[in-house]
């Protein structure tokens, strides 16, 4: 008796498990049908439509039939600018100064000059300021300055003048200032030994 219990339990069991199984089945069948009801309801919202039959292409020609063809469109060509030069600009340079002017030399004697060594025994001498003298050089002696010192004698009467050096002492006459190789008393005056004015100009001392 108890086996003939459990028979019917099993039986139940089976029953209503394959009922749950084709409810579940009838379901989801049910929620495909809504789905793709709702799909179409929105393609049909969007109002889609089919595309139109493409037509046949019209072949393109690039030439026309009487031969003549499409002008070629070139590029514009961009134009060259040439690089503009930049200005060179020249130094500055300051203007050099000009030296100032010497001063005028001032007079720092004047009176007779005399020349001496022209047949009186002084050629070949020794000088006082220890050189050998020769008349044809030109040097002058003079009774103070230094020896070494540089003059200019000057004729006041023709304007000539000479530079010479003072190698001797001299002259020991009364009223001369200055007494003259014959090779500096030429230059002044080429006419021959005698006494002449001048000024003297002290150079370098």
């Amino acid at each position: 008796m108890p086996t003939i219990k459990f028979g019917r339990h099993a039986a139940a069991l089976g029953l209503l498990f394959a009922g749950s199984i084709a409810l579940f089945g009838t379901e989801l069948i049910l929620s495909n049908v809504a789905d793709a009801q709702t799909t179409e309801a929105i393609f049909d919202v969007h109002n889609l439509q089919s595309l139109p039959e493409a037509k046949a292409a019209v072949p393109m020609y690039a030439a026309v039939s009487t031969g003549q063809f499409e002008d070629l469109v070139r590029p514009t060509a961009v134009p060259t600018v040439a690089p503009t030069a930049i200005p060179t600009v020249a130094p500055t340079v300051a203007p050099t100064p000009e030296p100032p002017a010497k001063p005028a030399l001032a007079v720092y004697e004047s009176g007779i000059a005399s020349t001496y060594g022209e047949g009186d025994g002084f050629e070949g001498n020794l000088t006082a300021c220890g050189q050998v003298f020769h008349t044809a050089v030109v040097q002058v002696a003079h009774k103070s300055l230094p020896c070494g010192t540089l003059l200019r004698v000057k004729d006041t009467d023709t304007g000539n003048s000479v530079e010479a050096v003072v190698t001797d002492r001299g002259p020991y006459v009364a009223g001369r200032i200055v007494d003259l190789s014959w090779g500096a008393f030429r230059q002044l005056d080429p006419t021959g030994p005698g006494l002449i004015h001048v000024e003297i100009f002290l150079l370098e001392s």
